[in-house]
């Protein structure tokens, strides 16, 4: 029963297993296993394992659960972690902070260790308890799309080995193997969506709509994106161009564009230009998009985007940056390294703002819109400017684009 887990391991892996990787063990029956399955597969191969615990302080038994995963981390002489979430304010949806707050914090534990993979537990169940509580939410081809089995987040590559087999299959071979493990509480409570969820699948299935039949959709969806994903590429390299950060896409070609690879360009340029996590919403976008193709300007995700001179430009709204401050040598806006001939520690990287570019001569020769360039970063000392890379104020200053100006186009085949 262990062959097939070992199989799925290496179909992810390849020819050339990693040197260290780590695994997010919960102590429930998938990450058990999966654990289990790893320990196989990296004493064959010569890989260093390392187990990662994060305990959300959300639940009375997430003790027990520790113990139990360092008992059989002790059992086979594995080196295991424990990370503690303490950010929950009792605002918002619980479970989605605690995932992004699991992703940040066993990143930062990778980054820490030098591992630059971590497996995941998730199985064809979770594949399917996804599909349709986003199909709930009237999701799209992206939103229906199957979990990647490989993906980059955090700098960090995760691997879920797992996703074409059951969660009934772990669990036999557990049982068989005679491993324990804990089922969490919260499982079972039928306040949580993906239980009720669960339940429904059950029922669907006397109708032939089994967990395997909907990761086979999922795995549809996924190919379709794929497509999606090329031809809004081949679009931005048809039409769009990055100018100081700011993307300027000819609005002619954009008109032409069907609306599903226009959504797809405009939701891309808002996110990268934003640098957010989740995308903009369908139907903001829909009314920005409807904006610019009358030659209007309209503002979403911390973007502006106008149209001048037969271009559409989206760029960073003045308002969303308007109080980042960050030290010279300092990251600013997530996107911007602003470097000069000094290193003061009392300079300071703020936006241009609209009175400091009234008066800087020829401004407008740059060729980019008024309110992109005040909304730029430049360098200040107290209420003194000292340097604004993009209108040329000071020449010995430069801003450069995090990843450059490829990674625009880079990001759109990121699936």
């Amino acid at each position: 029963m262990l062959a097939p887990l070992i199989a799925a391991i290496e179909a992810q892996m390849g020819a050339a297993p990693p040197a260290k990787m780590g695994v997010a063990v919960s102590g429930g029956g998938d990450s058990v296993a999966l654990m289990v399955a790893l320990a196989h597969y990296c004493s064959d191969n010569g890989v260093e394992l390392h187990v990662i615990t994060v305990d959300h302080g959300l639940r009375d038994g997430a003790k027990e659960e520790i113990a139990l995963v360092t008992d059989l981390c002790s059992r086979w002489n594995l080196a295991h972690h424990v990370e503690y979430w303490t950010g929950w304010d009792g605002e918002g949806n619980m479970q989605a902070s605690a995932r992004d707050a699991r992703y940040e914090l066993i990143a930062d534990w990778a980054y820490a260790h030098r591992i630059g993979i971590v497996a995941l537990g998730h199985t064809a169940d979770d594949q399917a308890e996804t599909f349709l509580m986003r199909l709930a939410r009237g999701a799209g081809v992206d939103g229906l799309s199957a979990m990647a089995a490989r993906r980059i987040r955090h700098g960090i590559t995760w691997v879920r080995p797992f996703l074409a087999i059951e969660r009934s299959a772990l669990r036999n071979y557990l049982r068989a193997a005679q491993i324990a493990w804990c089922e969490d509480p919260s499982n079972q409570s039928r306040q949580f969506e993906r239980v009720r969820v669960r339940d429904a699948l059950t029922i669907l299935g006397t109708l032939g709509i089994t967990a395997e039949t909907l990761v086979e959709v999922a795995d549809h969806m996924a190919r379709s994106r794929e497509a999606l994903d090329w031809q809004t590429f081949l679009a931005a390299q048809d039409m769009a161009q990055v100018v100081h950060g700011v993307i300027a896409i000819d609005l002619a070609k954009f008109r032409l564009l069907p609306q599903e690879i226009a959504r797809r360009l405009m939701v891309h340029t808002l996110t990268w230009t934003s640098q957010h996590i989740y995308p903009p919403r369908r139907d903001p976008v829909a009314r920005a998009i409807a904006a610019v193709r009358t030659g209007q300007t309209a503002t979403l995700n911390g973007c502006q985007v106008s149209v001048e001179n037969g271009m559409i430009w989206v760029f960073r709204e003045l308002n969303a940056v308007k109080d980042m401050v960050c030290e010279v040598g300092d990251m600013w806006d997530d996107r911007w390294l602003i470097t000069g001939p000094e290193d003061d520690p009392d300079l300071e990287v703020r936006p241009l703002g609209y009175e400091a570019l009234a008066d800087i001569d020829g401004w407008r020769e740059i060729g980019l819109p008024r309110a992109a360039l005040a909304a730029s970063p430049a360098v200040w000392y107290n209420d003194v400017l000292v340097a604004a890379p993009f209108v040329g104020f000071d020449d010995e200053w430069s801003a450069e684009l995090d990843g450059g100006k490829d990674a625009f186009f880079a990001a759109l085949l990121s699936h």
